[in-house]
């Protein structure tokens, strides 16, 4: 029982069955717009499950980007969507802006996209629901400007390569408090991350 997607229907749906969010893991959808469906084909477009995602502030279900997110980006290359940072499918260039292939919306600031993107969405009747949610959001301390969170060209030391190396160094180091070697340093050590140097 499909609502009119106006936000204004009380009871739209009736509950079927419920189970759980894993069991929806590689089933295939058919995406809104069809922007990237051709360049990224079988690989894009399917149910990914992850930890980060919960129902305590949601529906537990999200849509992911991998070039606007670090669990996004960190999903879609463990699940084969993306190949490695050079294959990010990104369509929003350093003004914030819509580039190609969002063919309908090329030129538009992201941020005032939002109600033409629901209008296109209306038109065609895929709108179950629209609401306006109150959430936090980054904003520029500098400028007051929202902050978009998105993969850019950068040069990083890769750390990872060499953890054990710096794990195995610190072994035959002498710290002076002594739990400073075997818990902090050590853990920091062993959960340290490629490091990026050109910020």
């Amino acid at each position: 029982n499909k609502g009119d997607g106006d936000g204004d229907d009380t009871e739209p749906y009736k509950l079927k069955s419920k189970f759980a969010g894993s069991t929806l893991k590689n089933l295939r959808y058919e995406p809104l717009f069809p922007y990237y469906k051709d360049e990224l084909g079988d690989r894009a477009f399917r149910v990914c499950c992850d930890t980060y995602v919960t129902a305590d502030s949601g529906t537990g279900v999200v849509h992911s980007a991998p070039a606007f997110g670090e669990d996004d980006y960190r999903v879609s290359l463990a699940n084969g969507i993306i190949k490695d940072e050079a294959s990010l499918p990104c369509a929003v260039d350093s003004a914030g802006k819509f580039t190609e292939p969002i063919a309908d919306f090329v030129g538009m600031y992201v941020k005032d996209a939002d109600k033409a993107i629901i209008k296109a969405l209306k038109e065609r009747d895929v709108v179950v629901k629209s609401e306006q949610y109150k959430h936090s959001y980054p904003f520029c301390w500098r400028t007051d400007t929202p902050l978009i969170y998105k993969a850019v060209p950068s040069w990083f030391v890769r750390v990872t390569d060499v953890r054990e190396r710096l794990c195995k160094h610190n072994e035959g180091t002498h710290w002076v408090p002594t739990f400073i070697k075997e818990r902090r340093f050590h853990n920091w050590l062993e959960n340290a991350r490629d490091s990026c140097i050109s910020r």
